[in-house]
């Protein structure tokens, strides 16, 4: 699908170190547009989005998270009333330590999309977990040449989608797919979330169990031909301790615990196929950062994050 127009959107909190990797690689991909809802940030990656927008590489929306509400799905349903968001050709939630691994062609979104078949409408890819690579110390070092081990095929725990898509009448996103609001209750709209053309990261169709609720892969739907996500969960184990002290999006109490660190540090296949963009990723960040204030708020961000884990570390437990 040559041409066509992808717009991602995403959600951050004291990213700055690593934010303008995953934007340029993204941007190298094919990104058009690029939508990043901010909340609460400690670290300045408020300001270097306020940076970007200004300099025409990103979008960069406040995101106000009334009391009792949660910061993403808060996020979700104030991108559903945005009108450009809502008008994309395609359209797909990322996190920001997540990496849209394309694996044929030139390894661009349109080389994804011309190889999955004719009126596909949504490509629901698998994500691949990225261990820490033995990584203790934190650093403000580019991902992809740092962490190359991964999780095997077979892990299942991993099999949760991101999902590129064609948005569609009744839209309610979602952080691993959309769905058609009121399918539940409404027949024609659940018939048309049924109807929906997605195939799987291998460009096989996606069965009406998937279509109707599913945000993981099983035996059957699983595919990484054509695409997965890696996803750097974990990442070193001071990274690791500083997305603990980040919080999450949905405010769940201690969930980026020691057994979240277990379950999800997989290190037993070599996943260079990412590590090939660093060249690229780098000389184009490098670019963005002649930019004298973008320059300095970065350094401020990574100068945040040193002195906050030593205040960690100086801290019990």
């Amino acid at each position: 699908m040559a041409g066509a127009r992808v717009t991602l959107l995403s959600m951050v909190k004291d990213e700055g170190p690593r934010l303008l990797e995953w934007l340029a690689y993204h941007r190298l991909i094919g990104a058009d547009e690029v939508f990043v809802f901010t909340n609460d940030c400690r670290d300045g990656s408020d300001a270097m989005l306020d940076r970007l927008e200004a300099m025409g590489l990103a979008r960069h929306l406040r995101n106000a998270v009334p009391e009792g509400k949660k910061p993403q799905p808060h996020a979700l349903t104030l991108a559903e009333r945005h009108a450009e968001i809502r008008a994309a050709e395609w359209l797909m939630v990322l996190d920001a330590d997540e990496f849209v691994h394309v694996k044929t062609g030139d390894g661009s979104f349109a080389a994804l999309l011309d190889a999955c078949p004719d009126r596909t409408e949504g490509v629901a890819i698998t994500w691949r977990m990225m261990g820490s690579s033995g990584v203790v110390e934190w650093s403000d070092r580019p991902l992809l040449p740092q962490f190359t081990l991964g999780a095997p095929e077979d892990f299942r725990r991993g099999w949760g989608v991101k999902t590129l898509f064609r948005p569609f009448p009744h839209l309610k996103l979602g952080i691993h797919r959309p769905t058609v609001k009121g399918a539940a209750r409404d027949p024609a709209r659940a018939r048309s979330q049924l109807a929906m053309r997605w195939v799987n990261g291998s460009g096989v169709p996606m069965p009406p169990s998937f279509l109707r609720n599913g945000w993981r892969g099983s035996a059957a739907t699983v595919g990484r031909a054509l695409a997965e996500v890696a996803h750097f969960a974990v990442q070193g184990h001071e990274a690791y301790l500083l997305r603990g002290d980040r919080g999450n999006v949905n405010r769940k109490p201690a969930k980026y615990d020691a057994t979240y660190f277990a379950v999800f540090d997989r290190n037993e296949v070599d996943l260079p196929g990412l590590s090939r963009w660093s060249d690229r990723v780098a000389s184009l960040a490098a670019d963005w950062l002649r930019d004298a204030e973008l320059s300095r708020l970065r350094q401020a961000s990574v100068d945040w994050h040193r002195a906050r884990l030593d205040a960690l570390r100086a801290g019990p437990g």
